[in-house]
This record gives structure tokens, sequence and C-alpha cells, in this order.
């Protein structure tokens, strides 16, 4: 599962050379709408009338946005069909099939192969503090969980 998801984001990198998220949203023609979506759900996919349409909680601050936002492109990459709610705080520690697969997706899309260089000899938290990731974010890029 892992390398089919890596070669997805690698192949969809180099397809629209790009490795902004927004950009990637656009490329996709994924309509993003950021609107109040109350206190536990940070996101959604949903395939409506055909159009992809991610929908991102207001209230999240920049660097939650883009996690959100690569979690749910996952969803509309990997899942086109099937609308998917990230619940804040939650989602990373699922074991759902879609939302592990949603949760690789941003992980290979947002974290760099060579993070780890320079760094041994570190936990994986103090690496991620470093680098300003969750930490299960990274233990999944590097399959650790």
């Amino acid at each position: 599962m892992h390398n089919r998801i890596k070669k997805i984001v690698r192949a969809l990198i180099k397809k629209y050379k790009t490795s902004d998220i927004y950009e990637l949203a656009k490329c996709l023609g994924i309509i993003l709408i950021v609107a109040p979506l109350g206190e536990t759900c940070a996101g959604s996919y949903m395939y409506i009338h055909r159009r992809k349409t991610i929908f991102i909680n207001s209230i999240l601050n920049d660097y939650e946005r883009i996690i959100v936002l690569a979690h749910e492109i996952g969803h509309a990459v990997l899942h086109e069909r099937t609308n998917c709610y990230f619940m804040k705080n939650k989602t990373l520690f699922l074991t759902c099939k879609v939302e592990r697969e949603a949760n690789l997706f941003a992980a290979e899309f947002l974290i760099r192969d060579d993070i780890l260089e320079g760094y041994e000899g570190y936990t994986i938290e103090s690496i991620a503090h470093s680098e300003n990731i969750i930490p299960d974010l990274l233990k999944l890029k590097f399959d650790m969980i």
C-alpha cells in the first residue's frame, strides 16, 4: 500500500510540476471551500455532482489547513467517489483503510524523502519538532506506526 501511494504522489508531482498542495488542488480541478465546520470536523472531501470538493474548517491555522488539504486530496485521488470527513485530532490514529491511505498520501506529499539526513541519533519526536511536522505524520512517512 505504501509503495503504491508513494508512486501515485511522485507521479502527480512530476505531472503537474508542483509540490505545493494548493497548486495541486487547482491542477486536479478540486473545488476548495474554507468555512466554519464546527469544533470537531477539520475538513471533508465530497464528490458532489461529479465534482471533487474539499471543505476545510476556517478555524484551523495555516499549517493545519495544509495537512488537512493534503489528507483530503488523498481521498480525492485514492477514493474519488467516497465522501470522507477528517475529524480533528483523531484521523491520524484511525485504522480504517481509506483514512490510513489518505494519511499516507499526506505524509508522502508533505514530507521529503531525505528529511532524516543529519538527524542520526535523534528521536522521531525531536526531528518532528525541529522540522515543524506532526510526529505521527513523520512516523507514517517512514512506516513506523
